[in-house]
Formats: C-alpha cells, sequence, structure tokens
C-alpha cells in the first residue's frame, strides 16, 4: 500500500504517490536544471503555474536557485545529486524511496539534505532510506531495519535495535556488526 493505494490494483495511483532518488543521479545533461524539474514535473501532470511556483521552490530549497539556467552538466556530483531530490520532491509526493542518499555530498551538501529528510518527515512524507553509512541512519532515521541476506533480522528505533545487541549505548555500526556476525576480522586473519 502506497498513501492508501494497492500497487497491484492500482500501480499508477501508487506510483504518483512515489518520489525515487537513485544513488548515482540519472540526468539530461542537455538540460538546464529550470528544464529538467519542468521535464519531471510535466511526468508526473503538473501544470504550468503550479509547477514553476513548485520549481522556484525546489530550487530554493535545495540550494540551487543560482543555476536554475545552467545546463546540468557543468554541475557538480553534489549538485546533481541535489537535482535529482528536487525533482522527488516536487510532485509533493507522500513517499520517498532513497538510495544512498549521501554519496559525492561535501558535509554542507550532507547536512542540508539531512535537514530537508528531517523537515518533510515532519510534515508527514514517510521516507524510506536503504543506506551502509549507518551513522546517517542513527542520525536521520526513526526506524531502521538491518538486513542480513534479504532477511530483516532486527527492526524498530535506534534505541529498539541497540538493546537487541545487549549495549544500549553503543554506535550503530558497532550494533551492526554483532548483529550480523561480527566486523569480519577474523575472515581477514584467516586469509592473511
Amino acid at each position: 500500500m502506497v498513501n492508501g493505494y494497492d500497487l497491484m490494483i492500482e500501480p499508477e495511483q501508487a506510483k504518483a504517490s512515489l518520489g525515487f532518488v537513485p544513488d548515482r543521479p540519472f540526468i539530461y545533461e542537455k538540460l538546464t536544471a529550470g528544464e529538467f524539474l519542468r521535464f519531471h514535473g510535466g511526468l508526473y501532470g503538473m501544470d504550468g503555474g503550479t509547477m514553476e511556483a513548485r520549481i522556484s521552490e525546489m530550487l530554493d530549497l535545495f540550494e540551487l536557485a543560482r543555476w536554475r539556467d545552467e545546463l546540468v552538466e557543468s554541475f557538480s556530483h553534489g549538485m546533481k545529486q541535489r537535482l535529482v531530490m528536487s525533482a522527488a520532491f516536487m510532485h509533493r509526493p507522500r513517499a520517498v524511496l532513497v538510495d544512498e542518499p549521501m554519496v559525492g555530498l561535501d558535509p554542507r551538501g550532507a547536512r542540508l539534505i539531512k535537514d530537508v529528510f528531517r523537515r518533510m518527515a515532519d510534515r508527514g512524507v514517510a521516507i524510506l532510506m536503504s543506506t551502509h553509512t549507518l551513522e546517517v541512519a542513527q542520525e536521520v532515521c526513526d526506524r531502521v531495519s538491518i538486513i542480513l541476506k534479504g532477511r530483516i533480522i532486527a527492526s524498530g528505533t535506534v534505541d529498539d535495535v541497540r538493546r537487541l545487541s545487549g549495549n544500549a549505548d553503543e554506535q550503530l555500526t558497532a550494533v551492526f556488526l554483532k548483529l550480523t556476525g561480527g566486523s569480519g576480522l577474523q575472515e581477514i586473519d584467516e586469509v592473511l
């Protein structure tokens, strides 16, 4: 179910409620930032006036407004990543799937993205984030799941998952290693 729509019965309505941020930004590089967002808004059926206002909002929010009319091919990786996130939020989705959102972002860009995710979540947008950077999950997520070999082995708040490992004060990386069978140091020693 996505935003009350069964994905099997009403796939178009369910997908229209979603935003997606891949781990690597895929963008038409010969478009400007504004054109890219206009193209994306059109895919979701946004109309002209609403779309133009939303483009300005998203470019401001993701600190890209001054590059609105610049070709995307001139953007850094971090700028492209922020543009893709702008596109994901353009149509006001109820849920956003995010894969490794901090890849290629400098500390300022990463802080911006964390703040945006928190603000969107506070407004009722579900953010489902896949990440190997557990410090990000610890800082940003209300709930986490640890997956091992395709199965969820722990789920809950960060504190819930910490308690499962037997130490409520540990960093999430240490908890992950405990719950998934260690750091791999034994295997390294065996190989060496």
